[in-house]
């Protein structure tokens, strides 16, 4: 069970810490690098590209390499521009993609190639967002799969979407579909969460991974189930649906066995864990024997089922929430509250947003709640970056 501050009478619910969260970890990656320097083996090297100097940015780069000078994991930070000039007005220009971008991009575009052809460097991580577009997307793709500690090359994306969780490293950088778990089908190890020999876990974002390790923490995920169903039965609501968060971490749960409702600015859509067996209806058809036999194919390459997404049978946030044994918040406004009245007696509430997205009181009716993930989030990177090591 995740540490937690002593409640008060008025909120009796628990207040987690992530940093009494991310510390077993942090203690493992510590043994990991002792190890590593005991065998003469090379300390890990992380290199942390900043492209524009905003203060967010800045402090998030400085946090991650004082987390890995604790650790004993060496960290540089690469600028795109001269530290002897002033860069205090450009903190507050557009971000939007345009054409006078494209000088910056080419900036990025360098750093990372240079970073994905130095041997000395183990792992590269961008600090987005830069552009907020496709431009963002494109640099993401062009990080060598082998030194992806975010786990945003599609490659990565790809598996997290479709439940692939153990890779072979012959199979890396391949194209979607091509990862199989097929071969593991005799081996009865679907249940199990250890590696077996021969593969390695693919790489997980890091907020959304953080995210899973705290509600593992906390109690959520019941280990007397098998591995990859252990949150059957819980309702789950996640307030945010970007591509870098809230939408990986709505697919993780639903894979999980959660179900779950996604809510965005516009719209609410439910996760949820897909059937191997859909049947042969399509939209209001019948799928032609070509659809039914790839799917067959697909279904067959992986030890478990992915998620599906389908309207909302709720229509609204308030509906969701109510119902939700845990309701995460990452709605990056300071204005924005889930109202306390809405949250469900009992119910564990996870905010991920540099801003509160939960009433003050939140206590009073949550039995947990975990105000910033900050420091878990770090703890990640730096597991995604020695998970790559010994494969490569």
């Amino acid at each position: 069970m995740a540490a937690a501050a002593p409640s008060k009478p008025e909120y009796p619910g628990k207040l987690l810490n992530a940093a009494a969260i991310a510390k077993p970890f942090q203690e493992s990656i510590k043994a990991d690098i002792r190890h590593r320097v005991d065998k003469n083996l090379p300390v890990p090297k992380l290199v942390g590209i900043l492209a524009k100097p905003s203060s967010p940015s800045i402090a998030y780069a400085e946090w991650t390499r004082k987390a890995c000078e604790d650790v004993g994991i060496k960290f540089t930070i690469w600028k795109t521009w001269d530290d002897s000039q002033d860069v205090e007005k450009f903190q507050t220009e557009d971000n939007s993609e345009s054409l006078t971008n494209f000088g910056l991009e080419a900036d990025v575009e360098d750093l990372i190639l240079a970073a994905n052809r130095d041997s000395s460097i183990d792992g590269i991580m961008v600090y987005y967002p830069i552009f907020c577009g496709r431009q963002d997307t494109y640099l993401q793709q062009i990080v060598d799969p082998r030194k992806d500690v975010e786990g945003l090359n599609f490659y990565y994306c790809w598996n997290m979407y479709h439940n692939v969780r153990w890779i072979k490293p012959s199979q890396m950088g391949s194209a979607p579909g091509a990862t199989s778990e097929g071969d593991l089908r005799s081996q009865d190890v679907a249940a199990n969460e250890t590696v077996p020999a021969g593969f390695a876990k693919s790489i997980l974002p890091c907020t959304p991974l953080a995210v899973v390790k705290c509600l593992e923490a906390a109690g959520l995920y019941d280990t007397h189930l098998p591995y990859g169903d252990r949150l059957q039965g819980k309702n789950i609501t996640v307030i945010n649906r970007s591509e870098v968060v809230g939408r990986p971490l709505a697919a993780l749960l639903a894979n999980d066995g959660a179900r779950v409702f996604s809510v965005d600015i516009d719209s609410i859509v439910e996760f949820s864990k897909r059937p191997d067996d859909e049947g042969k209806q399509g939209l209001g058809f019948s799928k032609s024997k070509v659809v039914v036999e790839a799917h067959k194919q697909n279904t067959s390459a992986r030890l478990r089922s992915a998620h599906l997404v389908s309207p909302c049978t709720y229509k609204d946030a308030e509906s969701c929430v109510r119902v939700s044994d845990v309701v995460i918040g990452g709605v990056p406004s300071a204005s924005y509250k889930v109202p306390t009245a809405w949250i469900k007696e009992g119910a564990t509430c996870v905010n991920f947003s540099s801003e509160k997205n939960f009433e003050s009181n939140v206590r009073s009716r949550a039995a947990q709640y975990l105000p910033a993930i900050g420091k878990m989030t770090v703890a990640m990177l730096q597991r995604n970056l020695l998970v790559r090591i010994p494969i490569f």
